[in-house]
């Protein structure tokens, strides 16, 4: 995981730093400069020259109210759909550059800004994808690019810790591991001062893939600290001149400047800084250029938000968009307008909030949502704010405690639930019904309140379930705890909604566990989940009294 492969060249640990030369929207609308740019990097020394396919409509839509509008920076007074007007690049040059770029040796690379510019590039048979700051937020984009199976590049710059675990985790949930992370200041041009370069060491520490910088400082003293600290993808915007006249010519190098990149190493240490993640001073004017969730038609007061009124796009006044889903299907609380940012306030109060991101309970979910007239699926950590602006009249969680943070459980007291697979309060923590079996404590299945603690709310209703273990395997089992929570649900359901059930106190003590216990006894001790649990608990026995486990 610590190297990445383009056609037959590698880029991680033991290789040479991987130059990349940004062409943008310095071939300002001529096909014959965007060929000049191709050659003049090759001269210069770079590995690979990097393209953009979108168009001002997959980027935002044209809407001139003050959510559009660029308040400050470089491009200051421009408007978001005209900015991107004059800077992209037509899609059917870009067959034509990549051809050029194979005849001079140069690598072609392009960054997706979304689902059609994805598939353009795999028609061209793209070898590898770039993806910008602006865009890591869009899991479902990155999801999509990293499913076609190619290299990731994807830079991190206004990034959180977080956000960038959640990018990453998107890429590696397609099965792809072919992953490199640029660190980034998405400011134009950057402050050499708020580029904490130390991070690039503590990114490859985290997550243990190439990591490299996506330079937008002038010069290039950021570029040579960089590759000191071990990056091993240097990209820097790339220009034939900085008089030829389009969006990213100012903060662009020259042939020149780009040819003396690898000279110079000297005050590097402005530069490194330390490892700092989330939105810099400079990069505060650029955080409405990130992605978010409008309103991209008229919706009433009462209609459904769906996908043909709602979009991810930029700027980022909106939700994040990691909220797409969660709201696709919830009804406006009022009258929206064409080209509004989403916020939940907007949004009808009172629903049931169906927490998790299990598939298993999809059919529950599709049971509650017919005899109830507003039920939403939240599959990602509720928030204070959120529940604050939804006011929803409950909160139910299969097995997702950790989407309900504490500040939640406060604002609605007695109103969140969790349905468990397991029999409280004798199985808490991880895989809680496997250590049931091992441990012959009672098996069952539990509806209770949720408190601050791990699965310690008072109990409202629970079914004790017994099991043959020489039949039983241990992904039966779980299968039948699993419809035993849901029927006990549609059994006491209108009971819990009218308060009708008196919760009753936990009481005993039981059993928890964490995951490295699980994971401790899976390598010593190899098992598949369809295993049947009696002969594995013999064999668990007797490397016990072995004193193997």
């Amino acid at each position: 995981m610590d190297r990445i492969q383009i056609g037959n060249r590698f880029i991680g640990e033991g290789c040479p730093a991987y130059l990349i030369a940004e062409m943008s929207a310095n071939h300002a609308g001529s096909l014959e400069r965007a060929r000049e740019i191709i050659h003049a990097a090759k001269e210069s020394g770079a590995d690979c020259i990097k393209v953009q396919t979108y168009t001002p409509d997959t980027l935002t839509i044209d809407c001139s109210n003050q959510y559009f509008q660029v308040k400050n920076g470089t491009w200051e007074g421009e408007n978001l759909y005209q900015l991107y007007g004059k800077g992209y690049m037509p899609w059917e040059w870009q067959p034509i550059l990549k051809e050029e770029a194979e005849k001079v040796g140069i690598d072609f690379l392009s960054t997706a800004f979304d689902r059609t510019s994805v598939d353009f590039l795999e028609e061209m048979g793209l070898e590898f994808y770039k993806i910008a700051s602006f865009e890591m937020p869009d899991l479902p984009l990155v999801e999509y690019v990293a499913s076609k199976g190619k290299p990731v590049i994807l830079s991190t710059g206004m990034g959180t810790l977080e956000e960038i675990r959640e990018a990453v985790a998107a890429v590696r949930k397609t099965g792809n591991s072919q992953l490199a992370l640029l660190k980034c200041s998405s400011a134009y041009p950057a402050d050499p001062g708020e580029m904490h370069l130390a991070a690039i060491q503590d990114m490859k520490r985290r997550f243990q893939v190439p990591i490299g910088l996506s330079d937008h400082t002038m010069g290039h003293m950021s570029a040579l600290v960089a590759v000191a600290l071990g990056a091993k993808i240097i990209e820097k915007h790339f220009c034939l001149s900085r008089e030829i006249e389009n969006p990213d010519a100012s903060f662009s190098m020259t042939p020149e400047e780009y040819a003396a990149m690898a000279k110079e190493i000297r005050a590097a240490e402005e530069a490194i800084g330390q490892p700092v993640y989330g939105i810099s001073p400079g990069e505060e004017s650029s955080v409405v250029f990130r992605r978010s969730i409008f309103t991209v038609k008229d919706i009433k007061k009462g209609e459904a938000l769906t996908e043909e009124n709602t979009r991810v796009i930029r700027p980022g006044y909106g939700l994040k968009p990691r909220y797409y889903r969660d709201v696709i299907g919830m009804r406006a609380g009022r009258d929206l307008e064409r080209g509004t940012p989403l916020a939940f306030d907007g949004l009808e109060k009172g629903a049931i909030l169906f927490a998790t991101n299990n598939p298993n309970t999809d059919d529950l979910y599709q049971w509650l949502a017919e005899r109830e007239p507003k039920v939403y699926k939240i599959e990602n950590k509720l928030t204070a704010q959120m529940v604050e602006q939804l006011a929803p009249s409950f909160v139910i969680s299969f097995n997702y405690r950790h989407l309900i943070p504490q500040e939640v459980l406060s604002l609605l007291p007695g109103r969140v639930i969790n349905l468990h697979t397991s029999l409280l309060p004798y199985n808490r923590g991880s895989s809680p019904n496997f250590f049931s079996f091992l441990e012959d404590t009672p098996k069952g299945v539990t509806i209770h309140l949720v408190d601050k603690g791990l699965d310690t709310g008072d109990i409202l209703c629970q079914r004790e379930i017994s099991f043959d273990e020489e039949k039983e395997t241990f992904a039966s089992s779980y299968d039948r705890l699993l419809q035993e929570i849901k029927a006990l649900f549609r059994e006491n359901w209108e009971k819990i909604k009218t308060g009708a059930l008196e919760p009753v106190p936990q009481r005993g003590e039981g059993t928890s566990h964490k995951m490295k216990e699980l994971d401790a006894i899976r390598a010593r001790m190899p098992f598949a989940w369809e295993e049947q649990i009696a002969r594995f608990k013999e064999r668990f026995q007797e490397k016990s009294r072995e004193g193997n486990l």
